[in-house]
């Protein structure tokens, strides 16, 4: 019994000693707001430095601008997710907070979205894995990503979403035809997601084209290489192959005059 008094006798001291910090420290904020001049707390809570962390590609000015803050704006009256709100206006900005560092200072956090592949809607545009349009696309910035091409109802821009769905199986199939799905050297060089759910995949100049469904590549593969093999022919023969029906393979040679 004793302990169990002397443990609670404990207990009691330590939060009554919270509770007399947090009770003085309210009565200090009341003695500050009465007696201490407005304009000598406005220039003491007034906003001097701020710190962004975590980006890479975004600018840190460009960052601080988003903010909107006002001249000698005060580090207690702005509101803190409005600000990130703010930030995250940025296509490129996954995440943001914002905290408060006393007397003066705001701390930034963000990360940031990363181009996953570029998508071909009458402009090229670099897109996250996320579905985000970031900003169009430059011809070094498409080199090493998945080209898809989508058809669009309206013009997209910068900010808007593609159908993630979308998104991923195009990015399969361009991942499947670089690991040399159909043979060594042949690649993808562009996908076009069909309004069907098939695709069209573009090859290397001088190939065919593929019409393909998005399930089992490597089973369609496999059945048009047998049928190369069985009419004793080369991809570079043929201008077209469809390989979207289950009991049969459709390909269409090269007109005669474009073989010579």
């Amino acid at each position: 019994m004793r302990r169990v008094v002397a443990g609670l006798g404990r207990r009691f001291w330590r939060g009554a000693e919270l509770a007399v910090l947090l009770a003085a420290t309210v009565i200090l904020g009341q003695i500050i707001l009465r007696e201490v001049p407005g304009p000598l707390r406005l220039r003491y809570f007034q906003i001097r430095d701020l710190t962004v962390e975590g980006n890479r590609r975004v600018p840190t000015t460009a960052i601080i601008d988003s903010l909107g803050l006002p001249a000698h704006a005060s580090i207690i009256g702005v509101n803190l997710k409005e600000l990130a709100g703010r930030i995250m206006g940025n296509p490129w900005i996954r995440t943001a907070s914002v905290s408060r560092r006393l007397p003066a200072s705001l701390i930034i956090r963000v990360s940031e979205r990363t181009p996953q592949t570029v998508v071909l809607a009458g402009r090229a545009y670099l897109v996250s894995d996320d579905g985000l349009i970031l900003k169009e696309a430059g011809p070094d910035e498409m080199f090493g990503l998945p080209r898809l091409t989508v058809k669009v109802e309206h013009p997209i821009h910068p900010g808007d979403r593609i159908d993630i769905s979308h998104l991923e199986l195009g990015t399969r199939l361009w991942q499947q035809f670089h690991r040399h799905a159909l043979m060594p050297g042949v690649q993808a060089r562009e996908i076009r997601l069909e309004t069907d759910g098939s695709c069209t995949v573009f090859l290397d100049r001088g190939m065919p084209y593929l019409r393909v469904q998005e399930d089992d590549l490597l089973w369609q593969l496999d059945r048009l290489a047998q049928v190369l093999q069985l009419r004793g022919i080369s991809l570079r023969e043929l201008e077209y192959v469809d390989l979207r029906f289950a009991d049969k393979v459709i390909v269409k040679p090269l007109p005669k005059e474009r073989e010579a």
